[in-house]
C-alpha cells in the first residue's frame, strides 16, 4: 500500500456540488454519490488516478479508468451528509465498476468494512511502514502486535494468492532477475518513489522499495 496525498477536486465536482448546496429559495438540497452525473464521475476518477500515479489504491495494481472503479474510503453505506461525495473520502480501486466476476481482495473484499482505529489505510501516512512485503510477495503486519494492520490485511484480502503471485513476479523481475549492484539497488530504491514521464508509479513500487532496501543489507 503506498501513502496518497490528496490533491484539489476537480472543478466538475466543485461545479456541481455548488450547484446543490441550495435551491432557489436558498433552502439545501438533499444529494449522494448515486446522484453524481457520469461526466463528473470521470472526471473524478480521471483525476483520482493522477493522484494515485496510476496504482490501486488498495492493492498496488496498475489501473486505468477501464480498470477501475471509485472507491468510497468510508463506505456509502456508512456516510451521512454528503460524505459519500467529498473527494477526500474518494478513492480510484481495482477492478471496473463493470467487472463481471467480484474480485477476491481489495475494494471488492473489503465491502462495507470501515475502523477508524483499526483500518491501515493509503491516506494514513504510516500505511507504507506498517505493511511489510517479502520477496515472495507475502505480506504481514510490520509488527506482530498491530492489529491494525493484521485487520485490514484480512479483511482487504491482501495476502490473496493472485495478489501474492504478481507481487513476487515484479518484485523478481525489478531486483533479482539481474544481480544488482549496491549503486543499481540504490537507484532502484529511489526510483520507487517517483513517477515516471507519464506520472505513473511502478506496479507494486511499494513492495519492490521494501525488498531493495533488504537487499542492499548485504553490501553493508
Amino acid at each position: 500500500m503506498k501513502y496518497i496525498a490528496k490533491r484539489r477536486q476537480p472543478h466538475e465536482l466543485i461545479a456541481w456540488t455548488r450547484a446543490r448546496s441550495a435551491d432557489a429559495e436558498d433552502q439545501p438540497i438533499n444529494w449522494n454519490y448515486d446522484d453524481m452525473p457520469s461526466y463528473v464521475r470521470q472526471a473524478v476518477k480521471a483525476s483520482l488516478i493522477r493522484e494515485q500515479g496510476g496504482i490501486c489504491c488498495y492493492t498496488g495494481r496498475a489501473i486505468t479508468a477501464e480498470t477501475s472503479h471509485i472507491e468510497h474510503l468510508k463506505p456509502q453505506a456508512l456516510c451521512v451528509e454528503h460524505e459519500d461525495t467529498d473527494y477526500a473520502n474518494l478513492l480510484a480501486a481495482y477492478p471496473s465498476a463493470g467487472a463481471r466476476k467480484k474480485c477476491e481482495y481489495g475494494a471488492h473484499a473489503k465491502e462495507n468494512w470501515y475502523d477508524q482505529h483499526l483500518f491501515v489505510h493509503p491516506l494514513r501516512r504510516d500505511c507504507e511502514t506498517r505493511l511489510r512485503y517479502k520477496a515472495n510477495g507475502k505480506i504481514a503486519p510490520a509488527s506482530p502486535a498491530d492489529t491494525g494492520a493484521d485487520e485490514t490485511i484480512r479483511h482487504l484480502c491482501l495476502d490473496h494468492p493472485e495478489l501474492q503471485r504478481m507481487r513476487a513476479q515484479a518484485i523478481h523481475a525489478a531486483v533479482f532477475e539481474e544481480r544488482l549492484t549496491k549503486a543499481q539497488a540504490q537507484r532502484l530504491m529511489a526510483a520507487m518513489d517517483s513517477r515516471d514521464g507519464n506520472g505513473r508509479f511502478r506496479q507494486f513500487c511499494f513492495a519492490i522499495k521494501q525488498v531493495c532496501e533488504k537487499y542492499l543489507k548485504q553490501f553493508d
